[in-house]
């Protein structure tokens, strides 16, 4: 599987948001893409920072599978207290991991509190898991006041859910369904279209 690298200012990837998946890491615009299988699904484009890893190795790096229970976790959120996954069996759950220099986890927050509002009553949830081990207090509390992201902010600031779900590029979003399996996994920025699709799928 081959793997093409390109680079992209910040004005062209805005444009074309709709098109591609990618992750900007704070010190480059420079990214690569790459197509993986998801199980149970259509391959899609996923983005991460250069290197690009080998499309085995990334496959053998991924610690979640769709159709397998969704690993469990318990994380602090910003206004204090705590958040456990396995409190929302019975919801469907999108899991949404973040950080604040993450361009393309800007330009889809809007589209993932849009979804929120307008199915929170049907049993859905977000869980924003901002990767605070590498992003300030300071900058989470401005980002979320921004988005109005009233939806659970969790603050993994050891970095061992990332670990525990084997993050690979940033955003990354993990669709849990009612049983608490996995179903969808999209590493990289979704369209508002995919964002309406994959939160149907885990509301049916």
């Amino acid at each position: 599987m081959s793997a093409v690298i390109i680079a992209l200012s910040i004005s062209e990837l805005r444009s074309r948001a709709d098109e591609i998946n990618v992750t900007v890491t704070p010190s480059s615009t420079s990214v690569a893409t790459a197509t993986l299988p998801v199980s149970g699904s259509a391959p899609v484009v996923t983005g991460f920072p250069t290197p690009v890893p080998a499309a085995d190795d990334l496959q053998e790096q991924r610690r979640i599978q769709v159709d397998e229970p969704a690993p469990d976790f318990t994380l602090g959120t910003l206004h204090g207290g705590e958040v456990t996954l396995s409190d929302f069996q019975g919801q469907a759950v999108l899991i949404n991991f973040w950080a604040t220099w993450c361009v393309p986890c800007r330009f889809e927050m809007p589209e993932l509190v849009r979804a929120y509002q307008a199915h929170s009553d049907e049993g859905f949830t977000i869980l924003a898991v901002n990767l605070t081990d590498q992003d300030s207090l300071e900058d989470v509390r401005e980002f979320v006041g921004e988005f109005d992201m009233t939806f659970p902010v969790l603050l993994d600031e050891s970095g061992q859910v990332s670990t525990l779900y084997g993050l690979l590029g940033l955003p990354t979003t993990v669709f849990v369904n009612r049983e608490g399996l996995v179903q969808r996994i999209h590493i990289g920025l979704m369209s508002p279209a995919q964002i309406v699709e994959f939160v149907g799928e885990i509301l049916a």
